[in-house]
């Protein structure tokens, strides 16, 4: 519902009598009869979104606590409401894949990511919240139940939408309002995992609030996050095993075990979620049958007994070694994460995403690349060069020209081809028309220690902070800075601190170009003296953009 920021109007006041009666519709809607509005003054103001008209009403600091559609009956209590009220909705659990992937993304909750039992509230109509098995508490979503959950015991395979999402954390209302508030940290255990011989444990029964238990098998998990099957887990922990036994260079023989996961297969991994891809998602679930297999194929040889083993010889002459073509890892990734930092200290850095659209997405098929939401450019231009190898597309004649199969080529040429379209092209010339053709761009910000600016990738190019010097009617000169609300700057605050470092008066207002973003003028020409000041401030000279529109003046002749 707001997947974009919607366009929001002018706060006025409540009446004491209209709050009232507000408050009271909550009540009766959520059955939560002992819910108040966490402030004494509530504000309301109209929004228009890309898809809805309605009302939302925030709190005395301009927090949104509630929305309503224009034509709709129900009132929706947004997601920091919740975390003041946690009992004020039933709860639908999910996974964090699901919620960071799918949710934060625009999606409905499908049947078959959700986490039976349900609680008995959650039918048609009814408004609920959609929080993460590993912090059930928390609610980070709300939708309208689409389903009778109750009705379902299991899901796995399950059709349909569960639950339809009107309202998420960080979407375009959150954005609209400039909210910086982060999920409250509230003292919920996560959902445990059951043993398989105890089954699966009944809802507990309480008049306010229920504690889900649910039994997550492998197969339960690949099935609802739609990314992951078993023999997917169970590839890539081969792979690792195939780099390792290949290109690590670190494997010392005889080495234990324990070490030898540790320090060799869990590095050698590509660059995916580690917490979907583990020994306990694999077929084997534990180590030593992990190795035991391997030794069982002939790729190892193992003593010890039961879990103390230890790894004292290896194969490398299986016909699956020599034909291994190399990958990027995850101990690469990390090792390489800080090359886009800036040199000076305390300055913050980005990072440039790529998501993958049209025939980007069977390019990631066909590739040895892990199935993800965003790649950066070095994992993208690696698995160019793998598929280049691994389908001989290298011209022998000239190696630096490359022959396109019919993917790459589709994928090269986004526009009209010809008969005459060459297919044999410059390696160096393929990278840009096949990110730019191919995948969406974002970007994220992080400040020192590794520490992202946005909880998630912004998309689109990196936004340049920029500063204006002109001479307004009147012979006035100002210096107008715009587009520094991406590098958390308050317009407030910057005027304030411009106000004495210039020592000059400030204005706040919006660009007249569009979009719109607030804008800080401060009286005088200060470019230099500001540029300094974001410099401070952590933003890099390279991501502003200083222009002065004052007119060198002319030497009168003698």
């Amino acid at each position: 519902m707001f997947k974009k920021e919607p366009h929001i109007k002018a706060l006025s006041n409540l009446k004491n009598s209209e709050r009232k009666k507000l408050l009271q519709s909550c009540k009766e809607q959520t059955g939560a009869s002992d819910y108040n509005f966490s402030t004494s003054i509530v504000k309301q103001t109209n929004y228009k979104g890309q898809h809805s008209d309605g009302t939302v009403y925030t709190d005395q600091n301009n927090v949104p606590i509630w929305f309503k559609e224009k034509h709709g009956e129900l009132l929706f209590p947004t997601v920091y409401s919740c975390w003041t009220a946690p009992n004020l909705l039933p709860i639908v659990l999910t996974h964090d894949f699901v919620i960071e992937e799918r949710l934060f993304n625009g999606a409905n909750l499908m049947l078959a990511g959700t986490l039976p039992p349900f609680d008995e509230r959650c039918v048609p109509a009814k408004v609920c919240g959609i929080a993460s098995r590993t912090d059930p508490k928390v609610i980070l979503a709300i939708g309208v139940v689409q389903l009778n959950l109750p009705s379902y015991s299991s899901v796995i395979g399950q059709p349909g939408i569960a639950v339809k999402v009107m309202h998420y954390f960080t979407d375009g209302l959150c954005q609209a309002f400039k909210i910086d508030i982060e999920p409250a940290v509230l003292s919920s255990e996560p959902v445990e995992e059951e043993e398989e011989e105890e089954g699966k444990e009944k809802l507990t029964e309480s008049p306010k609030r229920e504690t889900f238990h649910t039994e997550i098998s492998i197969e339960d998990v690949a099935q609802v996050l739609d990314e992951l099957s078993v023999e997917d887990v169970d590839h890539f922990f081969t792979r690792a095993l195939y780099y390792t036994f290949t290109h690590d260079t670190g494997l010392n023989i005889p080495i234990n075990a324990s070490n030898f996961i540790s320090n060799h297969i869990l590095p050698n991994l590509p660059p995916v979620d580690q917490s979907q891809v583990n020994m306990k998602k694999t077929s084997w679930k534990k180590t030593a049958k992990f190795l035991k297999h391997f030794e069982k194929v002939g790729f190892l040889q193992l003593k010890g007994k039961g879990d103390d083993l230890v790894i004292v010889g290896v194969n490398k002459n299986k016909d699956e070694l020599k034909n291994f073509v190399p990958y990027k890892t995850s101990g690469q990734t990390a090792s390489k994460k800080n090359s886009n930092k800036d040199s000076s200290p305390g300055m913050m850095y980005s990072e440039k995403l790529y998501k993958p659209i049209n025939l980007g997405k069977d390019f990631i098929q066909c590739s040895d690349l892990p199935p993800k939401n965003l790649y950066t450019v070095t994992e993208l231009k690696d698995s160019v060069n793998q598929y280049i190898t691994a389908k001989k597309l290298v011209d022998s004649k000239n190696k630096k020209m490359v022959l396109l199969d019919d993917l790459l080529f589709d994928m090269f040429y986004r526009k009209k081809k010809t008969q005459e379209t060459p297919r044999c092209v410059s390696r160096a010339q393929i990278m840009d028309p096949f990110i730019a053709n191919n995948f969406t761009e974002f970007y994220q910000l992080f400040k020192d220690e590794d520490t992202p600016l946005f909880k998630n990738p912004i998309r689109g190019p990196l936004p340049r902070v920029k500063i204006v010097t002109e001479m307004k009617i009147g012979r006035k000169v100002v210096t107008r800075v715009s587009h520094f609300e991406t590098f958390k700057l308050d317009p407030e605050d910057l005027a304030a601190n411009l106000r004495k470092l210039c020592s000059g008066s400030t204005t706040i207002g919006e660009t007249v170009t569009s979009p719109k973003v607030a804008e800080v003028q401060v009286q005088g020409a200060h470019g230099p003296l500001i540029i300094d000041y974001l410099n401070k401030q952590g933003i890099p000279t390279k991501w502003i953009d200083f222009e002065s529109k004052l007119k060198n003046k002319k030497k009168k002749k003698a």
